[in-house]
C-alpha cells in the first residue's frame, strides 16, 4: 500500500487538460519520494487524458478511472478519485496545478509522519509557464466559511485517509473553503508548511474564471444555511461584503 495517494480530477479543459496533466506527470516522475500512487478520475468526453495516463504508466503507479456519469463538476470528480485511494495520506492535486520542485512530496511525507491529521502547504501562481509568483502561506480565519479564501486551492491539501472528508457536491466556487472549515471544526489546526510546494496555473479555462454572480450569491446563501448560528462581527461583515461583491 502506498503512503500517499495523489487524487487528480481531470476533464478535457477546453483541449488543454491532457497537456497540463502531462506536464504535472513530468514533475511527478522526478520526485525524490517514490512511495505514492496517482489516481485520475476522468470526466473527459475524449481519450486524451486516458492516453496521457497510459503513456506514463511505466514510470508512475497510475490508476485511470472513467467518471462520465453523475455530476460533471470538480467536487464530485475529486470525491470519486478519493474514494479509490489506498494510501495512508490522501493528497489533492488538481489537473492544472503542479508540484513545485522534486522534493515536494518528500517534504509533505516527512511532515505527516510526525503527526497531524491534515496538512496545508504554501502555494504560488504561474501564468503560461512563467516563474512562480505571489507566494501564499495558508492561514485559517473565521471569514473562511463565507468566501474569504486565505488558504488557496484544494491542491495544497492533504488528509489522513482515516480522517477523510469529502467535498460538498452542491458547491463549485466555495467547495474548497467549505471543506477547510469542516476539517478545522472537526480536527482542529492543520500542519502548515510555509514552503511553496504547489503551483496554481493561471489560465482562461479555470473554473473560477467562469463563476457567475448568480452562482456566487447562491453558494454564499447555501453556506450560511449550513451554519445557521450567530456570527461574530467580522464573519457577518465578510458574508455581506461577499454578497455585495457578487452583484
Amino acid at each position: 500500500m502506498p503512503f500517499i495517494s495523489l487524487c487528480i480530477p481531470a476533464y478535457a479543459m477546453g483541449g488543454k487538460g491532457a497537456a497540463f496533466l502531462a506536464q504535472s506527470f513530468d514533475i511527478l516522475t522526478d520526485q525524490s519520494f517514490a512511495d505514492f500512487e496517482v489516481i485520475v478520475s476522468d470526466q473527459s468526453d475524449d481519450d486524451a487524458v486516458a492516453a496521457v495516463c497510459a503513456a506514463y504508466s511505466d514510470r508512475l503507479d497510475i490508476r485511470h478511472i472513467w467518471n462520465r456519469e453523475g455530476k460533471r463538476q470538480a467536487s464530485a470528480n475529486v470525491n470519486n478519485a478519493m474514494r479509490h485511494a489506498n494510501g495512508d495520506i490522501v493528497k489533492i492535486l488538481f489537473q492544472d496545478d503542479f508540484l513545485n520542485g522534486s522534493d515536494a512530496l518528500q517534504v509533505i511525507s516527512d511532515a505527516m509522519k510526525t503527526g497531524g491529521d491534515w496538512l496545508l502547504c504554501g502555494s504560488g501562481v504561474s501564468r503560461n509557464g512563467e516563474p512562480v509568483e505571489r507566494a501564499m502561506v495558508p492561514r485559517l480565519t473565521p471569514k473562511l466559511k463565507f468566501g474569504k479564501n486565505t488558504v488557496s486551492s484544494p491542491s495544497v491539501l492533504a488528509m489522513r485517509r482515516t480522517q477523510l472528508e469529502f467535498f460538498d457536491e452542491e458547491l463549485i466556487w466555495l467547495m474548497d473553503v467549505d471543506l477547510y472549515q469542516r476539517l478545522w471544526d472537526r480536527l482542529g489546526d492543520p500542519v502548515i508548511l510555509p514552503a511553496t510546494l504547489v503551483v496554481n496555473r493561471v489560465h482562461d479555462g479555470q473554473v473560477s474564471a467562469s463563476v457567475s454572480p448568480d452562482l456566487r450569491r447562491h453558494e454564499l446563501r447555501y453556506m450560511r444555511k449550513k451554519r445557521p448560528g450567530r456570527l461574530g462581527f467580522a464573519a457577518w461583515l465578510e458574508y455581506w461584503r461577499q454578497l455585495l461583491k457578487a452583484r
